[in-house]
């Protein structure tokens, strides 16, 4: 029987919010995040948390707003008002129906103490509520800086329209917010503690789930209700399920889910460069303009998706000299990258094919996505686990791959490469997503790779640092690791991770190889 879901992570999201509840002056913050990154879970947490330590402070009033009429809005207000108890609290909450009206008795409840949440904030700035935000400044205005210990909290999860709202200087209530969230994924020491609560904590498994969902908590709480899906022994067969309950079957949650989120946050050529770059482990302008040749400026779209929306993510190998020249794109949300390139075409599929054929043909297709998405795991694994102080690597810069293609010599392509400035230590790392693939071949192509890179402008600063290479895969088998440290290497894989990235674990020693040892021709 699966185990109950509960509110896993957000520690410092939700301390940011205690703090705020038990101050002694009134708020105004904002809570921006994509589709279903758990805004309302953790204002709902915040709230049952803040009335569990003081249950005579203040109450609380949380409203989704609905994208239709003032009438429709008053009377949701007026009947979440009631339902939760503050019916009472003021005589004109009954007689309000109009937006003016709502908006006074929003002040009103934040004058007695009341923190009101709105949510979906964002349908504001279109249709019929477009009027809200310039009465709320009136409130906000009125309210603010006084020492009322109540406040007004908005949640959206369209960033494009939230950004409007909030940040156009031509906005009502620009400037006026006293806090900001932006919520993003899961952090990773939360995802292998649900991994470890809800049936995945097999290595393969999680890195599955990663790809698929990344550090979105509701795809999470999907899959954790899934029932006897962790009874299945073949990761093929256990993935194949997966896919086709979530995605490929007539009423699978999360069939839609994809569609949805791309047709709120994008349109027509922002949505065919995201397709684009999905396709591509690294995106460049070059790429874009052979696939969309009728696209004769991608920049400005480009500029709205990695900085606006935060959808793709600009790369650039680390420390190039000229990274401008060979920047590349991925798209940073890992649903939506799995979406596009797999996910989406596979549901189509499904409609006119048997689910269970769709899903296993599926497979190889999502094993390539799985490869990205382990380089990527690890470069934020190495950094979470060095900012807990377990670390037997601590950087002390951003962790990061390294690409060019020089005159001379042949191209080069490292996956990892992590400094310790402070120490003068440089890690080299290569990343597969099979273990068995870290074979005498494999190794010693990664050796000549990071001995061209040391031969560049950028990799002779490293000549007298301590160099340490090591191979990362989900997991090592313990005669793979013995086998492959007795010939100099390091070896971490996700279980390291997982014990690493705890708070209470002990380091390991410092497993440093010198590049004597283990670059030798």
């Amino acid at each position: 029987m699966p185990r109950r879901w509960s509110f896993y992570g957000r520690k410092d999201e939700l301390g940011c919010l205690l703090d705020r509840f038990r101050g002694q002056r009134w708020f105004f913050g904002a809570i921006r995040g994509r589709r279903r990154i758990g805004k309302t879970a953790l204002v709902q947490q915040a709230l049952a948390t803040h009335l569990e330590d003081d249950p005579g402070g203040q109450r609380c009033l949380m409203v989704q707003l609905p994208d239709s009429t003032p009438a429709d809005f008053a009377q949701v207000f007026r009947g979440t008002a009631t339902q939760s108890g503050l019916g009472g609290l003021i005589p004109e909450l009954s007689e309000a129906r109009t937006l003016p009206a709502i908006a006074a008795a929003i002040g009103s409840l934040c004058a007695k103490g009341v923190i009101v949440a709105l949510d979906e904030f964002q349908v504001c700035l279109r249709g019929p509520l477009r009027a809200l935000p310039s009465l709320l400044q009136n409130q906000v205005d009125r309210l603010q800086d006084t020492e009322t210990e109540g406040g007004i909290i908005v949640l959206g999860s369209v960033q494009a329209e939230m950004n409007s709202l909030l940040e156009d200087s031509r906005t009502p209530l620009f400037g006026r917010t006293t806090f900001n969230l932006n919520l993003g994924p899961w952090d990773l020491r939360t995802i292998f503690h649900v991994c470890d609560l809800h049936r995945a904590d097999d290595p393969k498994r999680l890195l599955t789930l990663w790809t698929l969902f990344g550090g979105v908590p509701k795809y999470w709480r999907h899959f954790a209700e899934v029932e006897d899906v962790d009874l299945i022994p073949n990761w093929r067969d256990w993935a194949a399920e997966v896919c086709a309950g979530l995605f490929l079957r007539t009423g699978a949650p999360l069939q839609q889910e994809g569609e949805i989120l791309l047709q709120h946050e994008l349109r027509r050529t922002s949505l065919a460069i995201l397709r684009v770059v999905a396709q591509r482990p690294r995106c460049s302008h070059a790429d874009l303009r052979r696939a969309l040749p009728e696209v004769t400026s991608p920049g400005p779209y480009l500029k709205t998706l990695t900085r606006d929306l935060r959808l793709i993510r600009k790369d650039l190998p680390l420390l190039a000299g000229d990274g401008v020249r060979r920047a590349r794109y991925s798209v940073s949300d890992l649903f939506l990258r799995a979406w596009t390139s797999a996910l989406h075409p596979a549901c189509m599929a499904a409609r006119t094919r048997p689910s269970v054929d769709v899903a296993r043909l599926l497979i190889p297709r999502l094993s390539t996505l799985e490869g990205r998405a382990f380089e990527e795991l690890v470069h934020l694994a190495s950094e979470e686990v060095s900012s807990v102080g377990n670390s037997d690597f601590p950087v002390t810069a951003r962790v990061g791959g390294y690409w060019k293609r020089p005159r001379r010599g042949g191209e080069i392509e490292i996956d990892l490469i992590a400094l310790n400035e402070e120490t003068r230590r440089v890690r080299f790392g290569s990343c597969k997503r099979n273990p068995r693939e870290h074979n005498d071949d494999t190794v010693a192509s990664f050796r000549r790779h990071v001995k061209r890179f040391l031969r560049t402008d950028e990799g002779k600063r490293f000549s007298d640092w301590d160099q340490e290479w090591a191979l990362y895969s989900p997991r090592f088998s313990p005669s793979q690791r013995d086998r492959l440290e007795t010939d100099g290497w390091i070896c971490r894989d996700l279980l390291d991770f997982n014990r690493l990235g705890r708070s209470d674990a002990g380091a390991i020693g410092a497993l440093g190889v010198s590049e004597k040892v283990a670059g030798r021709d």
